[in-house]
């Protein structure tokens, strides 16, 4: 563990304003690594931030998974050539027009991804945590909102972050954008930040969202003393054929070994293996208390990881383990109707991945405890030392998931319910609650098929 101070980004807003902020500040470099990069709202703003900033010299390196790459390729050719602007593409696909060929001649490779993020400020300064660059982590549209969380985190354990960044960036699976085969055309961010300037949704995000990032910034009050450490995965995880030298997995392993008391887990995509689920029996069955939250049917992005989720879940009750299953939240806040409309959300669905341990130890990072961040993804996150920052995090446990979420249990005779609080007096359902149809099938369908490595 090292020495550290740190600063809770759990509002959409604040975290947007953080990195908008930290951008015009650097005056070295600014080192980036994300799994997904969207060409909007959000996505545009921190590329013009990131423009800028190569302007007044700073060298700017972006590393970004190819996957979801397309719809910002053309914008990400045009910036290359300017001057401090480096970008590399991470396990590239080989069909660059035609992406779906790569599902049927190169899916092994094709599903295997960098899932990181992390924001580095001059080798002194990091934002890490779950969340990717996209309108609906920053809550700067009318849609969906992912409630996520990352962190701001200056002190030694930064040169960790930045060397692990620097190895990913390093390895031969993250080629130059100039080396991939593809058009490049000029003035295409250009003329795509002049049109999104004219928009009516850009005036409301400079005036509702980014009025503040120079005028304001956190106190030094805001940012907690903490001891912390940088777990992540070996890039060449990513690969087919070569042995990692290192992985996540291990490295929570130990973290949960650790629980006496105490374990309270939020994972979007809450899969367990079969020998994670044999492991939290352990826990649970030597008298540690365990709390899991997930979101639940109605809430999730990915209805089709449900499947792997209902499989494991009546045996975690029954080994004494506590599940919570978020509900599709609408925003019915008081404010909400002084809100410009862009800014109003529709519903929100978990992003966010954590752990506290013992009520001292906490872990933020890009990790979901399902198959696919276990074994074929790279992950990356923060364990932090800090008893204060796992009492914000249970507290939400104690007061709030209550009232925001479906708790799974099981009656006398071992048949599953739903119990919703929120109601008064509570409401039972006997089926998953305020799914569709159709999500009910697409569980279904998933459930009978041999796909949980994939999950």
């Amino acid at each position: 563990m090292k020495s550290a101070k740190l600063l809770l980004l759990d509002g959409a807003h604040d975290s947007l304003l953080e990195r908008v902020r930290l951008c015009r500040q650097a005056q070295r470099s600014i080192k980036l690594q994300y799994y997904l990069w969207r060409d909007d709202i959000s996505g545009l703003t921190l590329l013009n931030e990131l423009v800028k900033a190569s302007k007044r010299g700073v060298n700017i390196y972006l590393l970004l998974d190819d996957f979801h790459s397309k719809t910002l390729e053309t914008l990400l050719r045009d910036i290359q050539h300017l001057s401090n602007i480096s970008i590399k593409l991470f396990n590239p696909l080989k069909h660059r027009r035609m992406r779906w060929l790569n599902w049927i001649t190169d899916f092994r490779r094709l599903n295997r991804r960098m899932h990181n993020k992390a924001l580095i400020i001059d080798d002194q300064l990091a934002v890490v945590g779950g969340r990717n660059v996209g309108d609906e982590y920053f809550g700067t549209h009318a849609g969906e909102l992912f409630s996520d969380l990352d962190v701001a985190v200056r002190g030694e354990v930064v040169n960790s972050i930045s060397h692990d960044w620097q190895s990913y960036w390093d390895c031969d699976l993250a080629v130059e954008l100039s080396n991939i085969s593809g058009r490049s055309q000029t003035e295409t961010f250009l003329n795509s930040w002049r049109r999104h300037q004219l928009r009516d949704e850009a005036k409301q995000l400079r005036d509702y969202v980014l009025k503040e990032p120079l005028k304001t910034q956190p106190s030094d009050e805001s940012w907690l003393p903490v001891r912390a450490h940088w777990v992540s995965d070996d890039p060449l995880k990513a690969t087919i054929d070569r042995k990692p030298q290192r992985l996540l997995t291990q490295q929570m392993t130990r973290v949960l070994g650790q629980a006496k008391r105490q374990i309270r887990m939020v994972s979007p995509y809450f899969v367990p293996t079969s020998n994670g689920v044999r492991e939290l029996e352990q826990l649970s069955d030597s008298g540690v208390d365990i709390q899991v939250l997930t979101n639940s049917l109605s809430a999730t992005d990915v209805p089709a990881v449900h499947a792997g989720y209902q499989r494991s879940r009546r045996r975690l009750l029954m080994a004494g383990i506590k599940l919570y299953e978020l509900r599709r939240l609408h925003d019915d806040h008081q404010d909400s109707k002084k809100l410009l409309p862009y800014f109003r959300r529709s519903a929100s669905s978990l992003h966010a991945k954590t752990v506290t341990v013992d009520g001292k130890l906490v872990f933020v990072g890009s990790f979901n405890f399902d198959p696919r961040s276990a074994q074929i993804n790279t992950e990356a996150g923060l364990v932090i030392q800090s008893p204060k920052l796992a009492d914000k995090i249970n507290e939400i446990f104690e007061h709030e998931l209550p009232l925001k979420s479906f708790q799974p249990r099981l009656n006398r005779f071992y048949k599953l319910y739903w119990l919703d609080k929120s109601q008064v007096p509570a409401k039972r359902y006997y089926k998953e609650p305020e799914a569709g149809l159709a999500r009910r099938i697409v569980v279904w369908l998933t459930a009978r098929l041999p796909v949980e490595h994939l999950l």
